[in-house]
């Protein structure tokens, strides 16, 4: 059952403080040691009658040396009943799967304020280099996880780095097919999640194929735990997490539908023993907390809790960037938590009724002119800086929401032309504006910069929206055929939750009314696959059909529906070139060559 305490400022800074302190622990020396793997390690004693890992391990927050590694600890007796109290855990870090070459080890806890999760930042690492790790606590060994760094490649490398983009899985709505299916593979280098690893509704309220725990809604700190816990026991997602590194963000349902900073869509303000769903802040900080403890993601440098607050929002600073040296950045920004203002209302209640009513007769009035922030000034200075600075000739901005204008001008339907969807950069176009004007080697405010050109080779990867797209990002589509692009936005489809439930006339409309939209799916499930070499990017969808995934016994074979091809940027020439392929045929899927392939390093036993 879900408590309903809330957290004091009290308990939040112990706990909080306990969840830095274990997250600082690093790997010390790189020597290697030949010494058989039960030699290495004594299990260290504990009361426990269970296997205690029934989470499994996961790693993540890569740099070119350096990873985060995960896991929980579980005890239990025989009966089943969980046992309070801290653990010691054993972890230890090889270079062969075989666990023989021996790269380091050490001893942390598994906490009771930080609900067991343990975090190891595995330092001194060598770029672009697999590694295998292991934990062991209360006489028993972890599963073996596959953890790899980053490169650090020059901006011609002949290599290649491969990214599986996923985002949106919501455990009720079905299966995790599009997970094993990534799982099942040896030639990505990486994840990228791009939010709504979790959702926060209970059983029936979105969807119905599996039940969910807690069985309501989560509003505590046990219940956005208990969600976690859930997902990460999930077989198909649990082997992704352990044969890859994962980068993430969240999107809104880590807290709450349409989180923002100051309140959120699907939030009853008042006591839960009332009816409500608490205090706003308390229930954002339950979910930010439970997000750091139970993902493979390290605390931003200057997160730091204030005293006399109960929530500093820098607590929840997920923007950061990954570098892969001068081949490639990844810039991953917060659309939702960090500094984003309410959406305008007018053009949220416009797009709810249009798509219920099937294009809604009145205009959205005008009110996207507000000046309204979805980043905040820090992280949208932060993101201009990190733009115009970045040496790596690919650039990649992970990110939740559309930035690509996005407009319907359905004539038959006699609706003057307005955006489709406020929850969005377009329902932020001032924020939207500048960035353009960053994009285009301005200052935000549309002046020249003298000492910045165009910011080029810029990749867009969305999520969110459990539909699939392809933009060219154009201050001006309206301005076709001789507008110059800034950037290319590749969105991806959604894990299991559903696409979107509009007709037909609705998304020919959409295309008609955007000729900077490139290629558009609203149905399927799928993932996306971002393949990076120095001469071109390449993104591919692969889909599964929605029905497929609420069937536990059905594993699809997910078919390549699209590939969107975009060349490094000569004037002129930033856009994209489209290659629709045959919806049946695997045998249209990007090849990564043989050279990558062998250097693949053999997968985790």
């Amino acid at each position: 059952m879900s408590s309903n305490r809330t957290l004091n400022r009290r308990d939040f800074l112990r706990s909080s403080a306990v969840v830095g302190a274990a997250s600082a622990v690093t790997l010390a020396g790189c020597g290697q040691s030949s010494t058989p793997r039960d030699q290495q390690r004594t299990p260290l004693p504990g009361v426990g009658t269970v296997d205690p890992f029934k989470h499994s391990v996961a790693s993540g927050d890569p740099t070119s040396s350096s990873v985060i590694l995960w896991t929980r600890v579980t005890q239990m007796d025989e009966d089943g009943q969980l046992i309070a109290g801290d653990v010691p855990v054993l972890w230890s870090v090889y270079s062969d799967p075989e666990r023989t070459q021996r790269v380091s080890t050490g001893q942390t806890m598994a906490l009771a304020a930080n609900d067991y999760c343990v975090k190891v930042d595995a330092q001194g690492l060598n770029p672009y280099t697999a590694y295998y790790y292991q934990f062991s606590a209360l006489g028993f060994d972890s599963p073996v996880g596959r953890a790899q760094t980053l490169p650090d490649w020059d901006a011609d490398t002949d290599n290649r780095l491969r990214i599986a983009v996923v985002s949106c899985s919501n455990y009720p709505h079905g299966y995790f097919h599009v997970y094993k299916e990534i799982a099942d593979r040896n030639d990505i280098d990486l994840i990228v999640h791009l939010g709504d690893y979790i959702y926060e509704y209970g059983n029936g309220e979105y969807g119905d194929t599996r039940e969910v725990d807690p069985p309501g809604e989560m509003l505590t700190l046990d219940d956005y735990r208990r969600r976690h816990a859930l997902h990460k026991a999930e077989p198909d997602l649990s082997e992704l997490h352990r044969q890859f590194t994962w980068v993430t963000v969240w999107d809104d349902h880590e807290t709450t539908d349409n989180s923002r900073k100051c309140t959120a869509n699907n939030h009853t303000e008042g006591p839960i023993e009332e009816g409500g769903e608490g205090v706003w802040y308390e229930r954002k900080s339950f979910g930010i907390q439970a997000y750091f403890e139970w993902m493979p993601i390290r605390p931003a440098e200057d997160d730091v809790i204030t005293q006399g607050q109960l929530f500093n929002p820098s607590l929840g600073k997920t923007w950061r960037k990954y570098s892969a040296g001068q081949f490639a950045d990844i810039i991953m920004i917060d659309t939702r938590l960090w500094g984003r203002d309410d959406e305008s209302e007018a053009g949220a209640a416009f797009q709810r009724e249009a798509v219920r009513d099937y294009m809604s007769p009145d205009p959205l009035c005008g009110d996207t002119t507000a000046h309204r922030d979805i980043l905040g000034p820090d992280q949208e200075a932060w993101l201009h800086e990190q733009l115009r600075s970045s040496p790596a000739k690919w650039k990649i901005i992970g990110n939740q929401l559309i930035l690509s204008q996005l407009r319907v001008t359905p004539g038959a339907l006699a609706v003057p032309p307005t955006y489709l969807n406020t929850d969005a950069w377009d329902g932020y176009p001032t924020s939207q504006e500048r960035l353009y004007e960053v994009l285009q080697g301005h200052h935000p405010d549309g002046s020249d910069n003298p000492d910045a050109g165009p910011v080029d080779n810029v990749v867009v990867i969305t999520g969110d929206i459990h539909t699939s797209w392809a933009f060219d990002v154009t201050p001006n589509p309206d301005a076709l055929p001789s507008y110059d692009p800034v950037a290319v936005e590749f969105v991806g489809p959604s894990v299991t939750s559903p696409g979107l439930p509009i007709p037909g006339e609705v998304a020919n409309a959409i295309s008609v009314s955007n000729l900077h939209l490139k290629y558009v799916n609203l149905d399927q499930k799928g993932w996306v696959l971002l393949d990076l070499a120095p001469d071109y990017a390449t993104g591919e969808w692969y889909h599964i059909g929605p029905d497929a995934v609420v069937d536990a016994e059905e594993r699809p074979e997910p078919s390549t529906l699209a590939r969107v091809y975009r060349t490094p940027s000569t004037p002129g020439d930033n856009g994209i070139e489209i290659d629709l392929t045959d919806p049946t045929g695997r045998s249209h899927q990007t090849d990564p060559g043989q050279a990558y392939l062998d250097g693949r390093p053999p997968k985790a036993p």
